[in-house]
């Protein structure tokens, strides 16, 4: 079920820094999402969303996984691009935790365009409890 209304409740980024526009799937080890890229979108370079867009939407996805902790990106354990999407493509990113300890979570992410998956990444997210963060 795509959830528009709710990506703030996700992210601490707000516009134009935002890199997801729907949540099409979440539970508590994974997460998927879609993002359109739009021709305002403050990362691009040449009409293509660079590795930092790449990364950028790969992490707000994994925010979504968090719920309502505070996410920090602590690790970026590896990645590959197979290509950088142009602006009006729709990525459709998916993030799964394989491991988990206390606070700190592994998470693989794919990128696809189109079923054909042009990023993988591997990230390291921190938690933290809103309340703890105030």
């Amino acid at each position: 079920m795509s959830e528009q209304r709710n990506i703030f409740s996700y992210i601490p980024q707000r516009p134009p820094f935002v890199f997801i526009d729907t949540v099409e799937e979440m539970s508590e080890n994974s997460a998927c999402t879609r993002y359109t890229i739009p021709e305002a979108c403050p990362l691009l370079s040449n009409g293509v969303l660079p590795l930092s867009g790449l990364m950028e939407n790969a992490a707000q996805t994994c925010s979504v996984i968090a719920g309502n902790k505070i996410a920090y990106l602590g690790a970026v354990k590896q990645m590959e691009v197979k290509r950088f999407p142009k602006v009006g493509e729709t990525l459709r990113t998916e993030a799964v935790v394989i491991q988990e300890m206390l606070n700190i979570s592994l998470i693989e992410c794919t990128t696809q365009v189109q079923n054909e998956t042009i990023a993988t990444t591997t990230l390291k997210i921190a938690t933290m409890d809103n309340n703890a963060a105030k």
